[in-house]
């Protein structure tokens, strides 16, 4: 019995390190500013719930969990490094600034998972879009004219939009995100 619950254990901990490790990685960095230290905090957030056995078999119990350990962890980096100021560490410490990146974050693991149900060629475009290429750069990697990645792009945005029209607020975020990207194309 105990091996097949630290198995399953294993498994869901896994999973959760697939579907959370990038998102926890920029919300960390989003406190510390380093990318390195970062991944760091993450890594040991996994590590420290496989040694101690934290129960992650709800998923909704572990993120939780994962986000308000990799916050910890990160404001303990940050008072103990004196990378900051101290009145930086407590704007970082209200419970408003971790509620909004936490919303921030799911709402970006929203937009990435319908992102990663696109045809191929939309989702790359969509992808290049996203790392800041202008459409013709974008264009230019694929192969193809300028009119056709706008096209691929409309096509995939309203397909974004399709899938993500019971979430207003992701809808409100990435229209206002791609229209300041397109915005730029110009």
């Amino acid at each position: 019995m105990i091996e097949k619950n630290h198995k399953e254990n294993m498994t869901t901990l896994k999973l959760l390190y697939e579907d959370f490790f990038p998102a926890l990685c920029v919300f960390a960095n989003r406190f510390i500013q380093d990318e390195s230290v970062a991944k760091d905090i993450v890594q040991d957030a996994f590590l420290y719930c496989w040694t101690k056995k934290i129960d992650v078999t709800s998923s909704i119990a572990a993120k939780s969990y994962l986000f308000k350990y990799v916050r910890n962890r990160s404001l303990n980096y940050l008072r103990d490094s004196h990378v900051v100021s101290e009145d930086k560490i407590k704007t970082k410490m209200h419970p408003n600034y971790f509620r909004d990146l936490v919303i921030e974050e799911e709402t970006y693991q929203l937009i990435y998972e319908a992102i990663k149900l696109l045809p191929p060629k939309g989702k790359s475009v969509i992808e290049m879009t996203l790392d800041g290429l202008k459409n013709h750069e974008i264009a230019k990697k694929m192969g193809v004219s300028v009119n056709t990645v706008k096209t691929t792009k409309k096509r995939a945005f309203n397909t974004l939009r399709s899938e993500l029209k019971e979430n207003v607020f992701t809808l409100l975020v990435i229209t206002c995100e791609f229209a300041q990207r397109e915005k730029h194309d110009l």
